[in-house]
């Protein structure tokens, strides 16, 4: 087996009043991907940030090519070769393609000393065509789809010419093609010896593109292997500390009234002809790819949007709500998909979010 190119040990990350994580382990080895798995709060994006300097370990060792490494920010990070795609992309959305992929590492003329635009422009359709991308280097970021985004972002990984990329839940928004296609530019990374660090949920995921995998269960390091010889049941074990069936044991569930009537609902341009019960003491899902109507439907029944055709029933009552407050004030509440700009006010205190 080849040295790593990344190893942390023994890394510990303590804040006031919690230990966020306590001694773990990671070994990440060029020309693989690596699965970094465990429940939301086991820890994962805690040693995200420590790899890409936002946060500092309290105590532990990290090398990096078997030279000890310490980073004191994130420009230390990137100027190592380590470069983090995140769930939520980190990019300005007024500037174009270019503008982003070279922000912080801006290309000069040796002679003027100004920016080198022609350069940098020409740079990013290399690297766009590399990776088979059909976007144009002057497109603002804004009118780029979130998957063209996310394309973007590692982009901007590879003119860093980075050696590890962190990749955290980079699918959670893209229909199937489009994963299929991150997915092939994984692959290509990886045939180039990047060390690939791939954080998801999605077991499918992990085991169509990932090579080995690490798990972390409360903040601890708990075993790691390879994917090929490994299996869901294993690695949920491993998550939860007990087998699936005793943390989901099955239930028959007791349906009771009718809660919610949907007949024909219809919003132009949306969806249409939508129809459904839903029965207290059941869970109902909604399922199709991105575009295909499933937010906008519950937007109408929270009353944000406004249908144009169909009826709904409360409670065996007609209900079409003026707005989100006639919705609430009648025991509907919605956590939508973009928690971050539609579900909290970010500049406000945890206290005044929950009594919004």
């Amino acid at each position: 087996m080849q040295q790593a190119l990344l190893e942390v040990q023994h890394v510990t990350k303590v804040f006031p009043g919690i230990r966020a994580l306590d001694d773990v382990h990671l070994s990440l080895r060029r020309g693989e991907v690596h699965a970094l798995i465990g429940e939301n709060g086991a820890g994962k994006s805690t040693l995200v940030k420590i790899l890409t300097g936002v946060y500092i370990p309290t105590s532990g060792t990290m090398t990096l090519d078997g030279k000890n490494i310490s980073f004191k920010n994130a420009i230390d990070a990137q100027q190592a070769g380590i470069v983090a795609i995140h769930q939520e992309a980190s990019m300005f959305p007024e500037l174009s393609v270019t503008e982003n992929i070279y922000m912080g590492h801006h290309l000069r003329n040796p002679k003027t000393k100004k920016l080198d635009w022609k350069t940098m422009q020409e740079n990013t359709q290399g690297l766009l065509q590399r990776m088979e991308l059909d976007i144009d280097p002057d497109s603002l970021v804004k009118n780029l789809s979130v998957a063209q985004r996310h394309m973007v972002e590692i982009v901007k990984a590879l003119s860093l010419d980075a050696d590890l990329v962190i990749m955290d839940e980079p699918t959670s928004a893209l229909t199937g093609r489009e994963v299929d296609d991150l997915f092939r530019i994984v692959r290509s990374l990886k045939e180039e010896g990047k060390a690939i660090l791939f954080i998801s949920h999605k077991f499918e995921e992990i085991f169509e593109i990932c090579d080995y995998y690490t798990v972390f269960r409360d903040g601890q390091y708990i075993g790691e292997g390879k994917v090929a010889e490994s299996n869901e049941d294993t690695i949920i074990n491993m998550m939860i500390g007990r087998s699936i069936d005793q943390m989901y044991p099955h239930h028959e569930p007791r349906i009771g009234k009718k809660v919610l009537e949907v007949k024909h609902l219809s919003q132009l341009g949306a969806f249409k002809d939508i129809s459904f019960d839903l029965h207290e003491g059941e869970i109902l899902g909604l399922f199709g790819l991105v575009g295909a109507g499933r937010s906008e439907v519950v937007r109408t029944i929270f009353g944000i949007d406004k249908a144009s055709e169909g009826t709904m029933h409360l409670l065996g009552k007609p209900f079409m709500p003026k707005g989100p407050i006639d919705s609430m004030r009648k025991g509907i509440a919605l956590v939508p998909e973009d928690r971050q700009r539609q579900g909290l006010v970010l500049k406000m205190s945890l206290t005044h979010n929950i009594s919004l």
